[in-house]
């Protein structure tokens, strides 16, 4: 029986179909498909005050920060964001003792801020004790320890959270929202940033749209 070989020509035209329609695959799925690395970590902090029953030990601040994370890791569910304490990630906040506002003369503070590069990036920081204080001046008066400790892991994730949005979103408007349950509301002097639930507002479908569309394999 005698068996049929392709042409030379039929060759060379299937290799140029295959490469053109490799890189058209390659080209639609990255324009659907983008990630990023984001580092969230906390400096050397502590917090006491009489309220709250005196210095925090090793191990709540240990819980402070898992939780911290849980609420960041959370909030950015179900989107190609990883989240590392990678000190050079793309995306960056970090918790710190106290955060000065460098802007004025005379001494203020600040419970976050962030400074976005567009296209890059950028690094944010969350004050440990504005937040820490507000946790504590917002509890119920019957609020326990624990109650004030989980109000601070709160308070501390949802600032992160935002400032991460800023830095991932960097033209959109978030801080107008006037939704005080909202993770882009742009005030921290609030209940309901360490107690009850938060949820997206404006924010969420831009962030879908950019990072929430990749399939298996297609991540760049």
């Amino acid at each position: 029986m005698r068996r049929l070989w392709p042409s030379r020509q039929a060759v060379v035209i299937g290799g140029v179909l295959i490469a053109v329609g490799t890189v058209v695959w390659h080209t639609t799925g990255r324009s659907r498909c983008r990630s990023i690395e984001a580092g969230f970590w906390f400096d050397e902090v502590t917090y006491d005050s009489g309220r709250f029953g005196g210095p925090m030990t090793r191990q709540e601040l240990e819980t402070v920060v898992s939780m911290a994370r849980a609420e960041v890791t959370g909030a950015f569910s179900g989107l190609h964001i990883a989240f590392t304490d990678r000190r050079a990630a793309s995306h960056r906040v970090r918790v710190v003792q106290e955060l000065r506002d460098m802007r004025v003369r005379w001494p203020r503070f600040l419970p976050a801020e962030s400074r976005p590069v567009a296209g890059l990036g950028g690094q944010g920081a969350v004050s440990f004790s504005w937040i820490a204080n507000g946790a504590v001046a917002y509890a119920p008066e019957t609020a326990s320890r624990s109650d004030m400790l989980e109000a601070i892991a709160r308070g501390i994730g949802r600032a992160a959270v935002h400032e991460f949005t800023h830095l991932i979103l960097p033209h959109a408007p978030i801080d107008g929202s006037k939704d005080i349950r909202s993770y882009e509301y742009g005030s921290a002097a609030r209940r309901e940033q360490y107690f009850g639930e938060m949820h997206w507002g404006l924010a969420r479908p831009l962030l879908q749209e950019r990072f929430g569309r990749c399939a298996a394999g297609d991540e760049s």
